[in-house]
Formats: structure tokens, C-alpha cells, sequence
């Protein structure tokens, strides 16, 4: 017993003699209390044997925000169960900086958590590392220019900005390496710190972007943009080229102090508006004006519960078929009623749904509705009518679309021959071999693949024979040039190679008689039909299709 008491005494002498500072704090499951501090720790934090048992928020009550950063940074250790490690140079609420400091949890015999210990080493006590951090802290390592973080603590209100971001910096990277990169970055700062001094604080966001926030009114912005991009004329001399780099400015201004987090995503608003229409250019954030990247960020946050939300309708135009005097089939088509009270273009739409991903969920929404409103199309056209489905590239790169794609119409009891797939041809030249396999496959299934917009991609006639297709689809600028050589050309090899065809955008009678007559089976447009819903659809025959040209 004596010794066990000598050992926990040489103990609490090791503990006490170490320069680092060591706390241990208790955790009652809601609480830490101070239960042992050594020397080092109780020199710089002043806490001592009167604040043992007491919690953060007790012994910080002049300054609670410390009571509670600690009290978080502590919990991290809790949420993990594992140590922690804290880099130094951390700012404190108390406006000194941090040491680094390692939290680790200590178990009882049941494997909770009974206490933390904190051992924080290198502590800043002198002036001159101090100092040194603090700059750390706040400035730019390579360029030296303030950091964004300087920024936001010390200019978080400002009355504008610019936001620059230097055109092509990859392609100089590329290039030249990224150690030529950096001599370029610094020269950029060197010039825009000799040309805007006070009032303006120059920052690097980071990479090749870097900020000018004005802590005065800005009159003339136009004006200071195009001192930025003249800052940049004179050539770069790197590695003994002469290198020409501009730049792209995004402005936001306040004619009152703003958010600086506000006019950043204003700049950056503006920026990649600039960046849209060329190099060298500045534009001014304008929130009368309608930007792409708000519409698309907009969008998708919207297209995320569009199903649950009832917003997505489908709207069916009918394919003609002059030889039979009926209609065939007809083109399921996606509308986005969002909200309820606005209708979205789906040229908007749908490029935000690829690029997202949202088009699969999307598009299997599509597949369902489609086999739904089958038995009114096939009451209104007949029973063999076809539903024709556009697939996207997103889709089709699904690894089991075609499991998900049968499992819809199994669940809807809905016959694979009732569906026709429009792929594109950008699609199936991505990976032809690949594409043509799986194409094949639901082919073999009883699917109808089609070839959509036909002409308006880069396959050539002889790949279009390697492509298991039923048909393809003349795209609407064959019929407005309506070249009857090049029709006739295109219908006498569709029937060469068994392909049925499709014109698409019929808008007029006279363009209606010369594709009959050139004996193409397919017609679609607006002469025969719009879209429209599938309660709304019209019968469709023509008395005397024989006799197209009376018509």
C-alpha cells in the first residue's frame, strides 16, 4: 500500500514538472469538470485547485464564448470516442492563439466515457511567436496577401469587392509546372498590392483567385475593374518566356456596409457571367438580371422533390402513320409544373437533372407514369400503340437500368413490345461497342430502339448500319430545308437496311403532302398534333390518305 502510494505521489511530481499543459476533465454525460490541472497548465490559464469540480461555463463566466469553445471541442472527443488532434495557431475567443493539443478519452470497466485529458504543448508565451502566428494566422503563405480568413474576421462587412480569377492558369501549369505556377502567383500579388493601397485589403482566396474588398463606397466600379485587368497587361516574364496572362472580375457593390459572405456569392455570380462570355472581361452582380448558375443551383435544390412534391407531368404528342391512316405510337414528353404555378422549359430542366443525377429517379418516374396512361392511349389509338420514351446518357450509364427498366413494366404489367426507347446518337458513338451490346439485349427483349434527332450528331452512314435499330428519327432541320435529293436519299437506305423512319418537326401542309409522297412512313409536328396531356388527345385519320396532295 505504501508503495502504491509513493508511485502515485512520483506520479503527481512527473505530471506537475512537464512543460506541457495537461487537464483532465470528469464527464458526468452532460457536463465537463475540472479534476486535475498541472503546473504548466495552471501558469497559462490561470485555473487552480478552487476550480476543481466546476464546469467550462463556470470557471469561463466572463467569458462565456471561451466556456463554451471548449465545451464543443471537448464533445468532438465524446461524438468519436477516440483522440483528437488540434493543430496550433487556432484563434481563440479570447483573441489568443492555440497550441497544439491532443484530447483523448479515458474508459471505465464498461467502456464509457469517464474523463478526458487534454495536453496542449508549445503554448505561445512569447511575444515575438506570437507574432509570428498571428501573421500565419491571417496571411497567404505564398503570396503573403491576407487570407480569406482575415477577411471574415476583420472586414466582415464591407461596401464592395472584386473577385478575380486569372484566365487559362491550368493551361500555364500545364505547361510550365506548378513551381512556375507559384513565381506567377506572387508577381500577380506583388502588382495588385503596388496598385490598389489603402483603402482597399487584398486577399488569395485560393488557387488562382484572389479578392480586392474597398472598405469606402466604390463610385466607379467599372473604372477600378479595368485598372485590375490593366495591372495584368505588361507580360510575365517566366522562365525566360514572355508570358500574356488576363484575368476575369466578378463585382458586387453596397451602397451601404453588406455581408462580405453576401458579396462574395455575388462576385462569384458575376465572375463566371464574366467568364461565359470570354476572357478579360468584368461584369457587375445585377440582381435584375437572370444568371444560369443561380437558375441551375435553384433548380436543383427544387428538382430534389419534384416527384414527392406532384410537380412532373407528361404530355404526349402522336407518330403519324400516313400508310396505315392511324396513329402508331406517341413520344412521351416531360413537363415541370414547379411549384405548381410556373411551367419550367425542359431545355432548363434537363440539363440540370443529367448533370445532377436527378434524371435517373426522374427518369424511371417517366417509365412508370408512361405504362399508367397506356390503357387511355390504347383506347384512344388501339391496342398496338407504342409509347415512345427518350433515355438519357445518365441513365443509360446505370449499371442495372436495364434490371430497373423491367422491373417497372413487370410491376405495371405492361409488355415490353408497347415501348419504344429513343436514344441519341452522341449517346451510342460515347462507347459504341458497349452500347451496341445492351441495345441489342432489349431488342431482344421486345423493346423498339429509335435513333432520335437523326443528322444532328457525328455518326456516319456506315456506323449507322453496326447499330441495332428499329428506326430512326429525321431530325426538324431536314424538314425545314427540305431537300426532297437528300430525303429520298435517307428514306431509300432506311428501307435498304429494314429501318423504319420518323420525320419530326411537320409543321405545314405543303411540307406534309412532299413526305408522303417521298413515302416516308413516320410523321410528327404540330400539324398533326401538339403535345398535350393524355385526357386531351384527339382522334387522328385523314379521310383520304391515299390522296395526300388533295389534302
Amino acid at each position: 500500500m505504501t508503495q502504491m502510494k509513493d508511485q502515485a505521489s512520483d506520479l503527481a511530481q512527473y505530471l506537475h514538472a512537464l512543460e506541457d499543459s495537461l487537464y483532465v476533465m470528469d464527464w458526468d454525460g452532460k457536463h465537463f469538470r475540472y479534476r486535475y490541472v498541472n503546473r504548466a497548465a495552471a501558469e497559462i490559464s490561470h485555473i487552480g485547485p478552487q476550480h476543481m469540480g466546476r464546469t467550462f461555463e463556470e470557471v469561463f463566466t466572463h467569458e462565456p464564448e471561451m466556456g463554451k469553445y471548449l465545451h464543443h471541442k471537448y464533445m468532438k472527443v465524446i461524438e468519436k470516442g477516440e483522440s483528437i488532434r488540434f493543430a496550433d495557431g487556432a484563434l481563440l475567443p479570447t483573441g489568443s492563439l492555440s497550441g497544439e493539443s491532443i484530447l483523448s478519452p479515458i474508459f471505465d470497466e464498461h467502456g464509457n466515457i469517464q474523463a478526458i485529458t487534454c495536453m496542449t504543448r508549445d503554448h505561445i508565451t512569447r511575444a515575438e511567436d506570437r507574432q509570428h502566428l498571428h501573421h500565419y494566422a491571417y496571411h497567404d503563405e505564398l503570396t503573403q496577401l491576407f487570407n480569406r480568413r482575415f477577411l471574415y474576421e476583420f472586414l466582415h462587412k464591407s461596401f464592395g469587392l472584386f473577385l478575380i480569377d486569372l484566365d487559362n492558369f491550368k493551361s500555364i501549369n500545364d505547361a510550365l509546372g506548378h513551381e512556375t505556377g507559384d513565381i506567377l502567383l506572387i508577381e500577380v500579388a506583388q502588382r495588385f498590392r503596388k496598385a490598389f493601397d489603402s483603402p482597399y485589403a487584398i486577399a488569395r482566396q485560393g488557387a488562382d483567385e484572389f479578392i480586392i474588398v474597398c472598405d469606402t463606397p466604390i463610385l466607379k466600379s467599372a473604372e477600378q475593374a479595368k485598372r485590375i485587368l490593366e495591372v495584368l497587361d505588361e507580360p510575365f516574364i517566366l522562365k525566360g518566356r514572355s508570358v500574356r496572362v488576363s484575368a476575369s472580375v466578378g463585382i458586387a457593390v453596397s451602397a451601404e456596409r453588406s455581408e462580405l459572405s453576401v458579396l462574395l456569392r455575388q462576385a462569384d455570380i458575376a465572375l463566371y457571367y464574366a467568364k461565359s462570355k470570354g476572357r478579360n472581361r468584368y461584369h457587375e452582380y445585377n440582381e435584375d438580371l437572370r444568371y444560369d448558375q443561380v437558375l441551375k443551383f435553384d433548380y436543383e435544390i427544387a428538382l430534389n422533390h419534384c416527384i414527392e412534391r406532384d410537380e412532373l407531368i407528361l404530355h404526349y404528342q402522336p407518330i403519324f402513320d400516313a400508310s396505315q391512316n392511324k396513329v402508331v405510337e406517341v413520344e412521351a414528353l416531360l413537363r415541370w409544373n414547379l411549384g405548381h404555378t410556373r411551367m419550367v422549359s425542359p431545355a432548363d430542366f434537363i440539363p440540370v437533372a443529367e448533370e445532377t443525377g436527378l434524371i435517373v429517379p426522374i427518369g424511371e418516374w417517366v417509365i412508370r407514369q408512361a405504362c399508367r396512361d397506356l390503357p387511355a392511349i390504347r383506347e384512344k389509338f388501339g391496342p398496338d400503340v407504342r409509347i415512345a420514351v427518350n433515355i438519357s446518357r445518365v441513365q443509360f450509364e446505370e449499371e442495372y437500368f436495364v434490371e430497373r427498366l423491367n422491373t417497372i413494366l413487370t410491376e405495371e404489367g405492361v409488355p415490353s413490345r408497347h415501348f419504344d426507347l429513343e436514344v441519341t446518337e452522341s449517346l451510342v458513338m460515347r462507347n459504341l461497342e458497349e452500347i451496341c451490346l445492351i441495345l441489342e439485349q432489349l431488342r431482344a427483349q421486345g423493346y423498339t430502339i429509335s435513333l432520335d434527332d437523326f443528322g444532328t450528331g457525328y455518326s456516319s452512314l456506315g456506323i449507322l448500319s453496326q447499330i441495332p435499330i428499329d428506326k430512326f428519327k429525321l431530325d426538324r432541320s431536314f424538314i425545314v430545308q427540305m431537300n426532297p435529293a437528300v430525303i429520298s436519299a435517307l428514306l431509300a437506305m432506311a428501307r435498304a437496311m429494314n429501318l423504319d423512319v420518323v420525320a419530326e418537326g411537320v409543321e405545314d401542309g405543303e411540307q406534309l403532302i412532299q413526305l408522303m409522297n417521298m413515302g416516308c412512313p413516320g410523321i410528327q409536328g404540330y400539324l398533326i398534333c401538339r403535345p398535350m396531356s393524355v385526357g386531351d388527345l384527339p382522334n387522328i385519320w385523314f379521310p383520304d390518305a391515299t390522296r395526300p396532295y388533295v389534302m
